[in-house]
C-alpha cells in the first residue's frame, strides 16, 4: 500500500479544520428581509422549560411564508424514530421563538489558525536545523 501524498493529506486535514470552525447558534427570528441570507439549521419552539428544539443535520430547502416556516431536511434526533430521515416539517411562525443558524465561530477559527502556524513553524525549524559532527558543515552528506 502506498502512502498518501502530502498534498492530499493536507487537503483532507484542511477540510476537517474548516468545517470545525462553524457552530450552530441560537438567534432571534430574523426580519423578513434577512431571512434569505441565513444558514438555517433548525428552530426553537416555546420559552422556558417547555422549550423544544428541532435541529437538522442537513437542510435541503427552506420556505418562509407569512404564517409558517417550512423546512425540508435530515432530522437530527438521536433516540427518536425520525432520526436520520429526510422530512418536511411546517412550523407556525407564532410558535417559533428562535432559530438555529450555522455561523463561523471566531474563537475556534483563531485556535485552528494558531495551531497551523505553530505546526508550520515547528516543521520549518526541524527542516532547517540539524546536528553536525566536528568539522562537517551542516547539510553536507557523509
Amino acid at each position: 500500500m502506498t502512502k498518501p501524498k502530502a498534498v492530499s493529506a493536507a487537503a483532507v486535514t484542511a477540510v476537517f479544520m474548516l468545517s470545525s470552525c462553524y457552530s450552530v447558534m441560537v438567534q432571534p427570528v430574523p426580519d423578513t428581509d434577512a431571512r434569505a441570507d441565513i444558514d438555517l439549521r433548525g428552530v426553537v419552539l416555546g420559552e422556558g422549560p417547555a422549550r423544544e428544539t428541532f435541529e437538522f443535520s442537513e437542510v435541503l430547502a427552506v420556505q418562509w411564508t407569512e404564517s409558517a416556516l417550512v423546512i425540508t431536511g435530515v432530522v437530527q434526533a438521536p433516540g427518536e424514530a425520525g432520526h436520520g430521515q429526510t422530512s418536511t416539517i411546517t412550523f407556525p411562525l407564532e410558535d417559533v421563538s428562535d432559530v438555529l443558524v450555522r455561523e463561523m465561530d471566531g474563537t475556534r477559527a483563531s485556535i485552528i489558525v494558531a495551531g497551523v502556524i505553530m505546526s508550520a513553524a515547528i516543521a520549518i525549524a526541524f527542516a532547517v536545523t540539524g546536528k553536525s559532527k566536528d568539522g562537517v558543515p551542516i547539510g553536507s552528506a557523509r
